[in-house]
């Protein structure tokens, strides 16, 4: 899911930067163009494709900063973590101050266990005033201090991050999780209900938490329900995964 919202946050950043299309495209219109379909590639799985467009769009505008947020993403998602960490540096080097950047960095740097550098990402984005989403970065900071063992202050930014986005489906999905992992199914129950039906549907990390509170509650029908769709839509997933090993 956090490589969904990474997606998503690079696409809104690319659709900002430029203004409009016009009948001759200039070399930035251009650029853009190429770092949309490098994310589109890379969303449907053609990393070689993803790349070659993310190339083109840099050596089309150099200055295009998504450009470089695009193969940063994209190196991330293959593993490559040296050369992602230096497109996420080539990206800063033209707008230190952009709060996806710093966003998306930080989620790099905190799956990587350099949780301190990772921190001073998310504090970047979130000092910006303008920053659309800042639940985003809120969330992905609150992940990371979960993982530092830091649980009550990841609960509270979470909360804080719903204070900002009331509906905000990452939000409600993680503090069910760690409602969860406290036993504490009432709680785990108030916040799921709060995630649009469609999506406890229609998603895997949702469909596994919803076997997860009907267990705790004893509803072996709602389990077995809810398990099976889990299997039958995302045969594949860690969630699947985690129910056929018997968790």
């Amino acid at each position: 899911m956090l490589k969904t919202r990474v997606v998503a946050l690079l696409l809104v950043s690319l659709l900002a930067a430029v203004p409009g299309v016009a009948s001759a495209a200039t070399p930035r219109e251009l650029a853009q163009t190429r770092a949309l379909l490098a994310i589109e590639y890379m969303k449907f799985g053609n990393m070689r494709v993803a790349m070659q467009n993310a190339d083109q769009a840099i050596a089309t505008d150099p200055g295009f900063q998504p450009g470089y947020l695009a193969r940063a993403l994209i190196l991330m998602q293959l593993g490559v973590d040296k050369d992602a960490d230096q497109a996420f540096q080539q990206a800063l080097r033209i707008d230190n101050r952009n709060p996806e950047v710093n966003n998306n960095y930080g989620y790099f740097l905190c799956a990587r266990g350099r949780y301190d550098e990772a921190l001073q990402r998310f504090d970047q984005a979130l000092a910006d005033p303008f920053f659309d989403t800042p639940q985003s970065a809120m969330v992905n900071k609150a992940l990371c201090l979960e993982r530092m063992k830091r649980v009550e202050d990841a609960n509270q930014l979470l909360l804080a991050a719903l204070r900002r986005a009331p509906n905000d489906p990452t939000a409600l999905r993680e503090l069910t999780r760690m409602a969860l992992d406290r036993n504490n199914v009432d709680m785990a129950d108030f916040y799921f209900q709060r995630i649009g039906s469609e999506q406890r549907q229609n998603g895997a990390p949702e469909l596994w938490l919803g076997v997860r509170i009907a267990r705790l509650r004893h509803d072996a029908a709602t389990a077995e329900h809810l398990a099976d769709l889990l299997k039958k839509r995302f045969p594949d997933s860690p969630e699947t995964l985690q129910l056929l090993s018997g968790n």
